[in-house]
């Protein structure tokens, strides 16, 4: 049998079973699965990062979305709070769109 440890997507335990194999497994506490959620992120940033194709790249920037969805539910908002919030913030201070890379400040 082979040690994973790590989150996994919802439906995988399921897809295991289907293509005949069997698992353990074991359902977070809330605590736990933030943490497992920000462990995962590093994971999938890093493989972005060394993503080499744009599909690569697209694939890992899916699954860093899915993990915002849900830490975005473990904080108790619903993902369309979230993004009234990210808009707020948006129209505020803008986005990162257009590249700018602030070198330095002064007042």
């Amino acid at each position: 049998m082979k040690e994973l440890n790590k989150l996994v997507r919802d439906k995988v335990p399921n897809l295991v079973t289907k293509d005949g194999g069997s698992y353990t497994l074991k359902l977070l506490s809330p605590l736990e699965h933030q943490h497992e959620i920000t462990h995962k992120l590093i994971e999938e940033l890093s493989e972005y990062r060394e993503a080499e194709t744009k599909d690569q790249a697209i694939e890992e920037l899916v699954d860093m979305v899915e993990l915002i969805h849900a830490a975005i539910t473990l904080h108790g908002l619903t993902v369309e709070e979230f993004e009234e919030i990210r808009q707020a913030k948006k129209a505020k201070k803008g986005g990162f769109n257009k590249g700018i890379y602030l070198h330095t400040i002064s007042k």
